[in-house]
């Protein structure tokens, strides 16, 4: 007799799941109640790629912009990239905010008429700048000089001047310069002023490399609901099944392990606005935890992860608890 099929298990990434640093605002009560049942597991402040890696079991060196490339539908291949994100950097005092490519409202004919005019910096060096989205660019060079940069999620919303790219820093600041400069002069040719909130004024450049080479025999997830082009990248890289973000929760008929990506927090906790960050984990707990925690109890679902960008993260599971070892994995 073939053995039963195994109950399906689910894992909720909430990036912002623990608010801001500093914040004095305690989580929602109702959060609060639902985490004090879990098995707790400590975890670092990796931020949201960087634990996004982890949970995928791809290594942390891989290029996050190759990555996210598969994600947009492109067909994997062997060159260097990164992303190349328009942003808008505004003025406060004496720091320079940067107000990520989420905040803009660029539509796919301004975005291709920009990315071209970046890509003019670095047609020279054989350079190209692709436009996949209105608001997610990726630079190729074939001889790119050593770049390390902080992802755009953990820069948003900061000073980045405490986030400027190393490695040959004289290089790509020079370089994130010249764009500062076209992209001025492109916007002001349209209009004749200042680049407005929502109009791209730079670029940020972040998640260098190449696309990992080799596929995991033993995929983390085997069904991914994102609408986040880096994520969905990892779950191609790992052979997992890729849908859009899900307006409620999925049926539990799937047996094999689950990723949910719900990003609503993330935009509060990397803007400050410790509101919108309640509401939105009032609401998930009523419409996300609450029926897969009963899918739990009801032994429909073998195990519910709750994992945040960066600190700890929560399980509920039914029976005997497993190794802590690896716990993400399945």
């Amino acid at each position: 007799m073939s053995p039963a099929p195994m109950a399906p298990a689910v894992t909720l990434y909430v990036p912002g799941l623990h608010g801001g640093a500093g914040w004095p605002n305690p989580p929602p009560a109702a959060l609060a109640r639902v985490l004090a049942r879990t098995r707790r597991v400590e975890g670092g402040d990796e931020g949201y790629a960087a634990r996004a890696l982890a949970l995928f079991g791809l290594p942390p060196t891989a290029g996050l912009a190759a990555l996210a490339r598969l994600g947009e539908g492109q067909v994997r291949d062997d060159r260097w990239w990164v992303r190349c994100d328009p942003v808008h950097l505004a003025v406060d005092g004496d720091r320079l905010l940067l107000l990520d490519n989420d905040t803009l409202t660029l539509d796919a004919k301004e975005a291709l008429r920009l990315s071209a005019r970046v890509g003019e910096i670095f047609a020279d060096e054989g350079g190209v700048v692709e436009a996949l989205a209105p608001t997610r660019w990726y630079l190729s060079l074939p001889a790119p000089e050593p770049l390390h940069a902080t992802a755009m999620a953990e820069v948003a919303g900061r000073n980045i001047h405490d986030y400027l790219p190393a490695g040959h820093a004289r290089y790509w600041r020079t370089r994130l310069n010249e764009a500062q400069m076209v992209l001025h002069e492109a916007l002001s040719a349209g209009h004749g002023g200042e680049a407005a909130r929502g109009e791209a004024n730079s670029v940020w450049l972040w998640g260098p490399g190449r696309a990992p080479a080799a596929v995991s025999a033993d995929p983390a997830f085997t069904r991914v609901w994102t609408d986040d082009a880096l994520v969905s990248g990892m779950a191609r890289a790992t052979g997992a099944a890729v849908a859009g973000e899900p307006t409620g929760v999925p049926e539990l008929d799937h047996a094999g392990a689950t990723l949910i990506v719900l990003r609503g927090a993330q935009g509060a906790v990397q803007y400050g606005d410790t509101e919108a960050w309640s509401s939105f984990l009032e609401a998930f707990v009523a419409a996300w935890w609450g029926p897969l925690a009963a899918a739990v109890r009801a032994r429909r679902l073998a195990r519910l992860s709750l994992i945040g960008d960066r600190g700890p993260c929560h399980v509920l599971e039914r029976g005997l608890w497993r190794p802590l070892a690896g716990w993400w994995r399945r």
